[in-house]
């Protein structure tokens, strides 16, 4: 048997621990507005990155409601969207290009105020359409300004193929 070495001369041993944003790596995530784009008018969206796979994992909200006004009645328009994206990241460490699929989640209702006429039909209600992010997207190190841009088209049974885009701007860390 040998006989084990003094403790002074035995290294410690310490587990391997995860990179952070300040060694290099992107900033793992990031809270941003975005016009257009994959919530139709706007959304507010927090995307979650995992740099070990190039990948983000992103889901967002918009809401609004237009009060419709005219002399024949009025009426309300509502539309909501929950965009949930998932995106591949390629290219320099700062500038990206995003690849993205997904699916938003949409309701659109209308109706009339003066008459409580409700209006129905395929494009009201629950719905869902699939999505995807072909675009540019900066992405800070250590946190900070990030921004992006693209081509966010939206496709659905009953509506078919909307060719569409948006800008995002936020803050990552």
């Amino acid at each position: 048997m040998t006989p084990l070495p003094p403790a002074a001369d035995v290294a410690p041993q310490t587990a391997p621990t995860a990179p952070t944003a300040s060694d290099g790596t992107m900033a793992p995530d990031a809270v941003y507005f975005e016009v257009l784009g994959n919530g139709l008018l706007y959304s507010i969206n927090y995307e979650r990155f995992l740099p070990r796979y190039s990948v983000g994992l992103r889901g967002g909200a918009s809401f609004i409601t237009y009060k419709v006004s005219s002399a024949s009645g009025s009426g309300n328009l509502t539309l909501a969207t929950l965009p949930l994206v998932v995106s591949y990241y390629w290219g320099s460490p700062h500038h990206k290009v995003q690849l993205g699929l997904g699916a938003t989640v949409l309701y659109f209702d209308a109706s009339s105020d003066s008459t409580g006429t409700k209006i129905e039909g395929a494009g009201t209600g629950l719905n869902v359409a699939a999505t995807g992010v072909l675009g540019y997207r900066y992405m800070p190190h250590d946190g900070g300004f990030t921004f992006g841009a693209g081509f966010t088209p939206l496709l659905r049974a009953v509506k078919g193929f909307l060719p569409w885009g948006g800008v995002n701007a936020g803050f990552a860390f």
